[in-house]
């Protein structure tokens, strides 16, 4: 009998795009996958029980977990040049007022509260939503400020927002490094290489168009329905380090875990 592995993954059009031929069970494998989608809040959070064998986490949640309890795989992350968190606004805020202003963030154990951190570690006010809901509540008032991800940096004019700071432009202004965001990670007990090479064919076949009913597929779970806005997504958020993060890849995540745990006292 196959040993079954579950996988848990984020909803975002980058995810199921770079999973969706595994998910649709068009890439074989020694064991058996089942799928579960979630929120990269409740996936950090699932990070640190150990419980799923696979998962999608943010790198900060990544640095902050026990040594040894995931290994970090070289496919499947969110990592970039431009595709980092940005902090928008009904109206233009100056620094002074961002620090006192409520700020929404998508999460305390995200790479997105992380960098409004390195931008304003004196920010005061930080109120934690799931990440659908910060535009709408900027909009209604109920937020001053917020800082958006995934598909949310295509659509934020439409909500009559503005953008304040691009805070993966400002990290990568200070470091020099790609901006990380998350990445894919194995509990010890799993077998590394036939995940790897079959995530990475799962990749080929999406970006070759060799798999039946993917946009469906993406469709089904993806936030922002335009076909437009889902495309502009992939190619942003799908790159070269998706399918291999490469020395500069593990560069900028080892410079990155080193400044989150130099900086723990700030961020937790």
């Amino acid at each position: 009998m196959q040993r079954r592995l579950e996988v848990a993954i984020s909803p975002c059009p980058n995810d199921t795009f770079a999973w969706g031929a595994l998910a649709l069970g068009q890439v074989r494998l020694p064991f058996r996958l089942s799928f579960r989608y979630e929120d990269i809040q409740t996936l950090n959070e699932l990070a640190i029980t150990g419980s799923v064998h696979v998962l999608k986490m943010s790198f900060y949640q990544y640095a902050l977990l026990p040594r040894g309890l995931y290994r970090l795989l070289p496919v499947g992350a969110a990592l970039g040049y431009g595709v980092g968190p940005l902090l928008v606004a009904r109206k233009p805020l100056e620094r002074a007022q961002l620090i006192s202003a409520r700020i929404g963030i998508p999460g305390k154990g995200t790479t997105a509260y992380s960098l409004l951190r390195f931008f304003l570690p004196e920010a005061k006010n930080l109120i934690e939503m799931r990440y659908e809901q910060l535009m709408p509540a900027t909009a209604r008032g109920e937020l001053e400020a917020a800082v958006i991800i995934h598909e949310s940096r295509f659509t934020y004019a439409d909500w009559g927002l503005i953008c304040l700071q691009d805070l993966g432009e400002y990290w990568t202004k200070k470091t020099g490094y790609p901006i990380p965001l998350g990445g894919v990670a194995v509990r010890r007990d799993v077998p590394r290489r036939p995940l790897i090479r079959a995530l990475r064919r799962s990749l080929r076949m999406a970006w070759r168009q060799e798999v039946p009913d993917l946009d469906a597929f993406i469709g089904v779970y993806a936030q922002e329905l335009s076909p437009q806005v889902l495309r502009a997504h992939v190619q942003l958020y799908v790159n070269r380090y998706t399918y291999n993060l490469g020395p500069l890849g593990h560069q900028a995540v080892r410079y990155y875990i080193h400044w989150v745990r130099q900086n723990r006292s700030l961020l937790l």
